[in-house]
């Protein structure tokens, strides 16, 4: 969960130009307390496709195909600062998933229960229009193109057969709350864990800043 700390990217600099072993110690710390809900959000990733028609390769290769060992793989920590979001905060050490198959399965259904309304299905009647007489679906950016208006909801209940999207806010500790915080792997995984690795990261900073301070004659 998200927990805001004051300067913590600022002791990290100073870490790195000042105290380099300091800050090398920190970080494989966090490593070290990040590795194991690393491994069991990748035991939620299934073994099979969700969906038997995900496992094979798309034609048009719009829609990422499905690799539980990609999904698996794409799950990894990082100990080093991300890049500012919109409103200017940073993360000092995190837990993603880079597989585009595997974000799929954590999320799908975390906006929308029932999965993607899909667009409207009509025939081009316009005779100058390269697809005159065909039918197509329009759709805009937060609708699907399948032809089948059920689809966004099959889609979603057939992922939920192999894990349901699991609410992380909910877990002990402080931290600031988010929608986000939901989904079926890393986020089910960060639930199980309680708060503990969110909290021994914390001590791992502020243990940290406290040999900083004293390393430097800081009182």
């Amino acid at each position: 969960m998200p927990v805001e700390l004051k300067g913590a990217i600022a002791l990290r600099k100073a870490l790195k130009n000042f105290a380099p072993d300091l800050g090398k110690a920190t970080q494989k710390q966090i490593a070290g307390l990040l590795r194991p809900v690393v491994q069991d959000a990748r035991g939620f990733i299934p073994s099979q496709a969700p969906l038997s028609g995900w496992g094979k390769s798309s034609e048009t290769g719009r829609f990422p195909q499905w690799s539980s060992q990609e999904a698996r793989a794409g799950i990894s920590y990082r100990t080093t600062p991300s890049k500012p979001n919109r409103k200017g905060f940073r993360a000092l050490a995190r837990i993603q998933n880079t597989s585009a198959s595997g974000t799929i399965f954590e999320t799908a259904g975390r906006v929308h229960a029932n999965g993607r309304e899909q667009g409207s299905a009509f025939i081009v009647q316009a005779k100058q229009n390269k697809n005159y007489g065909k039918n197509i679906v329009s759709a805009d950016r937060n609708q699907g193109k399948s032809r089948n208006p059920q689809a966004g909801s099959l889609f979603v209940q057939a992922i939920n057969q192999y894990g349901a999207i699991v609410d992380a806010n909910s877990q002990t500790g402080a931290g600031r709350r988010s929608r986000k915080m939901r989904g079926r792997a890393i986020y089910r995984a960060w639930k199980e864990d309680g708060g503990r690795t969110n909290a021994a990261v914390i001590k791992a900073i502020e243990e940290a800043r406290m040999k900083f301070y004293a390393a430097m004659g800081y009182k």
